[in-house]
């Protein structure tokens, strides 16, 4: 939509313009995304307990996955109440902004309020006066150009119309000016606005995601960023998410002494993922250790009636090229293999493994979020190779 209509006080934005394209994604490349912002907003946190396979179960519900485009199911759109509602919108709000950004080519992503505290800090900056917010995102394309994003979103009601113009407008305001104090530059913002509709409504509007992209502005005594910013956070919340916490804060901090861990490597779609398993609770064993596969390879029977055809695994992991550049951060020539990656092709699974199958995700910048569903006993079971990483 054009910022000026937005903008304009009076202003129509009805009836909306041609969709200039779609965005296509399964319920795992959705997971992902959300996921991936959930870890950007709350990188200290324990979210890797509640793993992406939760949300699809407690959520899945909501979404009628069967339409010809995606949609609510009937009855959803106020199935939650009050705060709830707003919440669970916003995140898949923010999920599906990731998503476009995905799409467009932007594969790497940070938290921009956090990521300029840092560096204002060091650089003795205050917080500017005429702000009371800032953006969600600051994420990189392949061209390693910039741009800013805020996220807005919800849930329509059947018969009604979504406040697409409020939102953009909204969010447009959050984004305003931040792009002059950063250097280097972002080319663009995206306000973001996502709006779901219920399944059968017959208002003549689908589901939709509605953006303004203005120009940035003159620079105004920025805050310096290094090249390396953006992607350093982009893969710092998936190494927390893996478990790797120490090695998330080194990288983000760029010191420390770099520790040794042997991890599983998986093969996935021609490509090599060093990947975590992810527990339900820090109570657990470590799932990613080569002991517990080892015994539960050897176990001499499934007692369990829920695990005598197999069960499901979930799995976090970063392509081996990927992890090769991470571990190299630390060192002279770190900065330029981080930044000699290339965004790669994203995909979905099922891809069928030597004694299972995996179900998920991978990103362009390498991320994977899955499933792996193990055989029953007798059959073939997975066997890892395991590498040594310095992160």
């Amino acid at each position: 939509m054009a910022k000026a209509k937005v903008e304009k006080p009076h202003g129509r934005t009805r009836p909306l313009p041609k969709a200039s394209g779609n965005v296509q994604f399964s319920a795992w490349r959705l997971a992902h995304a959300v996921k991936k912002a959930d870890c950007l907003r709350w990188p200290t946190a324990p979210i890797r307990w509640v793993g992406a396979t939760g949300f699809l179960l407690e959520n899945g519900h909501l979404f009628d996955w069967t339409a010809s485009e995606w949609c609510l199911s009937e009855g959803m759109s106020s199935f939650y109440a009050d705060f709830a509602g707003t919440g669970i919108a916003g995140r898949i709000a923010q999920g599906m902004a990731l998503l476009f950004l995905e799409d467009n080519g932007y594969a790497y992503v940070g938290r921009f309020e956090t990521e300029w505290k840092r560096r204002a800090a060091t650089q003795n900056r205050q917080w500017p006066a005429d702000k009371t917010k800032a953006p969600d995102f600051i994420a990189e394309n392949g061209q390693k150009e910039w741009v800013l994003a805020e996220s807005k979103g919800g849930f329509s009601a059947p018969g009604k119309k979504p406040p697409i113009k409020g939102a953009l407008k909204d969010g447009l305001t959050q984004l305003d000016g931040w792009d002059k104090y950063i250097t280097p530059q972002p080319i663009k913002s995206f306000a973001i606005s996502t709006f779901l509709r219920e399944t059968g409504d017959t208002s003549g509007e689908t589901s939709l995601i509605a953006f303004v992209d203005p120009e940035p502005e003159v620079p105004e005594n920025p805050v310096e960023f290094p090249r390396d910013a953006v992607r350093r956070a982009n893969y710092a919340s998936w190494l927390s998410l893996m478990g790797l916490d120490e090695a998330a804060a080194r990288l983000l901090r760029d010191d420390g002494e770099r520790q040794r861990y042997e991890l599983p490597l998986l093969t996935v779609g021609g490509h090599q993922y060093v990947v975590g398993i992810v527990s339900v609770s820090p109570r657990h064993p470590d799932l990613s250790s080569r002991e517990f596969w080892r015994d539960l390879r050897d176990w001499p029977f499934w007692p369990f009636p829920w695990s005598r055809d197999g069960f499901d695994i979930e799995i976090v992991g970063l392509d081996l090229k990927v992890l090769h550049a991470l571990s190299s951060v630390t060192q002279l020539a770190g900065a330029s293999e981080l930044m000699a990656l290339e965004p790669s092709e994203g995909r979905d699974g099922p891809a069928e493994l030597d004694g299972g199958t995996f179900y998920g995700s991978v990103f362009s910048d390498g991320s994977l979020l899955g499933e792996l569903r193990l055989r029953r006993p007798g059959e073939p079971f997975p066997d890892f190779e395991w590498i040594e990483v310095e992160l």
